[in-house]
């Protein structure tokens, strides 16, 4: 159903009660009206009768009266102007009995509306005791003339009573509700107009994926619709650009890491097809392919690690999970972790915690992979027999504490380092030592330090090597 048509349904069903109200009103004002015009002109046939002639011959006010020509005692008649029925009347005095002998016993109704002080009542049921099918609108009138024989008229009109109100009311009802929804219609029109262009407008606004705002014309309700519309539309537009660039990050990070995965992933399987011809050859397999091999093997797990850091850390969720972490306890894990890379190539890695315990809320799985990442670095790009150093430093009080790890590797040129822990950068020297490289290590690593609040520092060593900080709180220099 329309907006229109269900405005002109509600219309027509609020009209009936309220035009039922103003019918019945309007019957009861016409009721009180025909009453007094009853009591006036009954008052003024007494006036041109007299009292002292009712009260010798009752029966001059209890004969028929109102057809014909005007009579005499209706001054304010048009000339010619007739009754249309007769209205046949009764005397009755103060105790309500009448003084002639045909007349009806007075209504109980109407005796008790006079008896608590009115002027004249009436009732649209006839007299008591006729037949239903005789109904007729009756009237009581006090003359004033109490005591006495004349102290009350009894009134009524030859014939049924008209259906006057009831067409009146009908009357009413159709012009009224007819205006009520015509102006509806008319008023509602442009309201409805304006809608509808509206949803045209919101509809090509949404095939534009929201580039096209609607118009906002006006200062009413609409415009308001209109403009919050606009605002849920610019955010919907900002989500979606956040969304595809995010998709498109992932998209370039899934292929590059595709990439970086395959080459490794080659290298180490012609590694085992070297060791395997060894061991059906000899019966024993090289020692060096073996360590390669197992190198590579590290390699590959550190880069898989690291996808499932990026894809928690890039998520639009907040996947990241805070708990309390033993700082210690971390740390020995990483570098127990590291030590069958390390061993093989001479590098010697060693570690040092405080004795009492240094603990931070954080994402633990985040923060071994921070400082795994670290850790392989320094271990992968060091030297034949160099040295890895991991530190944990608690401070006073305890919750300000810094871990370094640092290494006596070539470590890397003076202008490189603000740019070591950007996504994918290397420089020259890493590149020819280790041509597999991702650049994901310490970016994945400062991100993780940003989302824990983490200051992550990188400095030279002198003569050589290169260490890396991290600091809670993050302000702490």
């Amino acid at each position: 159903m329309t907006l229109q048509r269900r405005l002109a349904l509600t219309i027509v069903v609020a009209a009936v009660p309220i035009v039922a109200g103003l019918a019945w009103v309007r019957v009861a004002a016409g009721r009180h009206a025909n009453e007094a015009a009853m009591r006036d002109l009954v008052l003024t046939r007494a006036a041109v009768i007299g009292r002292e002639a009712c009260e010798a011959a009752p029966q001059s006010l209890s004969v028929p009266f109102g057809a014909g020509a005007r009579p005499p005692w209706m001054p304010h008649r048009r000339p010619g102007r007739t009754l249309p029925r007769l209205l046949r009347s009764h005397v009755y005095d103060d105790a309500f009995h009448a003084t002639t002998p045909e007349a009806p016993p007075f209504p109980v109704a109407l005796r008790r509306a006079l008896e608590r002080g009115g002027d004249a009542a009436s009732q649209r049921r006839g007299l008591d005791g006729e037949a239903a099918g005789a109904k007729r609108v009756v009237y009581a009138v006090r003359t004033g003339w109490s005591p006495g024989p004349c102290a009350y008229v009894l009134v009524w009109r030859d014939g049924p009573p008209t259906l006057a109100p009831l067409r009146d009311w009908l009357v009413s009802l159709v012009p009224l509700v007819l205006g009520l929804v015509g102006a509806m219609w008319l008023a509602s029109a442009p309201v409805v107009r304006r809608v509808r262009e509206l949803a045209e407008a919101m509809r090509q606004s949404a095939a534009s994926r929201y580039e096209t705002p609607v118009p906002e014309a006006g200062r009413d309700e609409i415009t308001g619709l209109a403009r919050a519309f606009n605002d849920a539309g610019t955010e919907v537009r900002e989500h979606l650009a956040t969304v595809e660039r995010r998709d498109r990050t992932l998209r370039d990070f899934l292929a590059n890491t595709t990439h970086d995965v395959m080459i490794p992933l080659t290298v180490l399987q012609g590694h085992l097809a070297a060791l395997e011809r060894d061991a059906a050859a000899t019966g024993r397999a090289d020692r060096a392919a073996l360590l390669a091999a197992m190198g590579e093997a590290h390699h590959i797990g550190s880069l898989l690690h690291n996808l499932g850091a990026v894809a928690k850390l890039e998520s639009p969720e907040d996947l990241v999970q805070r708990h309390p972490v033993d700082l210690a306890a971390l740390v020995e894990r990483v570098v127990e972790r590291h030590r069958p890379l390390a061993r093989p190539a001479g590098i010697d890695i060693e570690f040092a915690v405080p004795e009492e315990p240094v603990t931070v809320s954080g994402d633990v799985t985040l923060l071994e992979q921070a400082v795994g990442n670290v850790v392989h670095n320094a271990v992968r790009y060091n030297r034949q027999g160099g040295h890895v150093a991991v530190v944990l430093e608690a401070g006073r009080p305890p919750d300000l504490w810094r871990l370094r790890v640092v290494d006596d590797g070539p470590g890397v040129a003076a202008e490189a380092i603000g740019r070591l822990s950007e996504r994918r950068y290397r420089d020259d020297d890493a590149r020819r030592r280790e041509p597999n490289g991702t650049g994901l290590g310490l970016a994945i690593a400062r991100e993780v330090a940003d989302r824990h609040g983490l200051a992550l520092r990188v400095r030279r060593v002198e003569p050589t090597g290169l260490e890396v900080e991290f600091a809670w709180p993050g302000e702490r220099q």
